[in-house]
């Protein structure tokens, strides 16, 4: 007859056996579903701070024909130009580009005698800002702030 040890031998070795098996089939079971579901927040973050291109049109109308003085944000960030004696309605399309920091659209009108003058902001074909300032030699002022990542 055998030594009992034998067989407690032959026991001590299933151990191990269960163990790289609970190991496999969990390392699969992970596989298979793909872990955690979509991006970390620090690269959504990052995703979020891409720069972005946009269009912006800017408008200026009015009962008259001509605005004394219309100065607008040509990229975004600090360039501003100015027109003058601007026949009416005027309508400017720039491009910019938001990020890693946001980027400010803005348009400001000073009216002449016809007693009323409006702005318009589009970005990508929506109308972000719309004012309207009444009274002769009136001013008006349009602006939006466009975020990194917006699209």
């Amino acid at each position: 007859m055998p030594p009992a040890r034998d067989g407690h031998r032959a026991r001590w070795f299933l151990w191990p056996l269960g163990v790289l098996l609970l190991a496999t089939t969990g390392g699969a079971i992970i596989a298979a579903t793909g872990g955690p579901e979509g991006p970390s927040p620090e690269e959504r973050a990052r995703q979020a701070l891409q720069p972005t291109r946009h269009t912006v049109i800017y408008q200026v109308t009015s009962p008259g024909s001509t605005s004394a003085l219309i100065t607008y944000r040509a990229n975004g960030i600090n360039n501003d130009k100015s027109v003058d004696n601007v026949k009416l309605p005027w309508r400017k399309e720039v491009a910019i580009t938001a990020g890693p920091g946001a980027a400010v659209t803005q348009v400001m009108a000073t009216g002449g005698k016809a007693g009323s003058v409006s702005c318009s902001i589009r970005i990508d074909g929506r109308i972000v800002d719309r004012q309207t300032a009444k009274g002769q030699f009136t001013d008006v002022s349009c602006s939006s702030v466009v975020q990194p990542g917006a699209g």
